[in-house]
């Protein structure tokens, strides 16, 4: 007998077999990488490259057949219709999937904990270029066409909740973009950006601009998120069993430096689009990831492993 889905479930979809699924599943330390919320017996809202919309579903036996996902449900469950009133706006809103994975996965660079190899240094610096030169081109160009808020898919779910106000809005503990999360988080051979930008130590940030290996004409966000996230995925991958000495940073201050300096820019750019967009939010409200969902949300409960399959 098959689980039954409730209105207002949430269903986190299984990473995929893109490498930027494969990278923030890496990243986030989680097997969950997207997320929908049960709109109706049938049916999941859901945010995709063409914005929200409504798809209908249904549930398999095992993973030949559908996705493998996990059902969440708040606890107390809540009454439906604020929560489809709330995804009725944005159904018919401009709301838009416009942050691309470059900016989910610089943000998870900055405040996750990293090995600093050669390698994952080099992807972290154009993965940060990527993401700066995207941002810029978003604030002055897309921002002028839309009046909705630019979302990735688990931030638009938890934003129908928390747009319904009191206990609908969902507490997030320890997440992944949270400071709280990162504290003390860094063993050896291991690098925190964030406490490094906080704490401006071991290397003393730059100020000048540095050049861009990425030129902003090249910015194929989907082709180039793609590449940088497989380059990402095996140089973290094979980087893990090596430890590395955090004194030798020292030593390579301009490799390093530059990665600071471009993390510094990063946020900057972050900042000028909670500017233009009006919002009071602190990066940790802002980005909530599927894994904060799934691990870091205290009143969702996981009732199920689930197989979906679109219709």
């Amino acid at each position: 007998m098959k689980t039954a889905l409730q209105k207002g479930d949430m269903i986190l979809f299984f990473a995929g077999d893109t490498w930027l699924s494969r990278s923030i599943s890496y990243l986030t330390n989680a097997e969950v990488t997207h997320a929908s919320m049960v709109y109706s017996e049938d049916s999941i809202i859901e945010i995709l490259a063409d914005g929200p919309q409504v798809n209908k579903i249904s549930l398999q036996d095992n993973e030949q057949q559908g996705h493998k996902a996990y059902l969440m449900r708040h606890t107390p469950e809540l009454d439906f219709a604020p929560l489809k009133q709330s995804a009725d706006t944005y159904l018919q809103s401009d709301t838009f999937y416009d942050f691309p994975g470059l900016y989910l996965l610089g943000g998870l660079l900055i405040y996750h904990k990293i090995i600093p190899s050669p390698q994952v240094l080099k992807c972290t610096e154009l993965i940060l270029e990527a993401g700066i030169l995207m941002l810029d081109r978003f604030i002055h160009q897309k921002l002028l066409h839309h009046t909705g808020k630019p979302m990735v898919c688990s931030q638009f779910i938890y934003q129908l909740f928390y747009d319904c106000g009191g206990d609908y809005r969902i507490p997030i503990i320890n997440g992944c973009f949270s400071e709280a999360g990162t504290a003390d988080a860094c063993s050896q051979g291991e690098l925190c950006l964030a406490d490094l930008l906080k704490e401006n130590s071991l290397i003393e940030k730059k100020k000048a601009t540095p050049s861009f290996s990425i030129k902003e004409k090249d910015l194929d966000i989907p082709t180039l998120t793609e590449d940088l996230s497989k380059k990402l995925y095996f140089a973290l991958s094979q980087s893990e069993q090596t430890l590395f000495d955090m004194d030798s940073l020292s030593s390579n201050s301009q490799e390093t430096g530059k990665v600071l300096s471009l993390a510094q820019q990063f946020l900057d750019k972050v900042g000028q689009l909670q500017t233009k967009l009006d919002l009071d939010l602190p990066l940790d409200a802002m980005f909530v990831t599927v894994a904060d969902l799934a691990y870091h949300a205290p009143s969702l409960k996981k009732i199920d492993t689930i197989y979906v399959k679109r219709l």
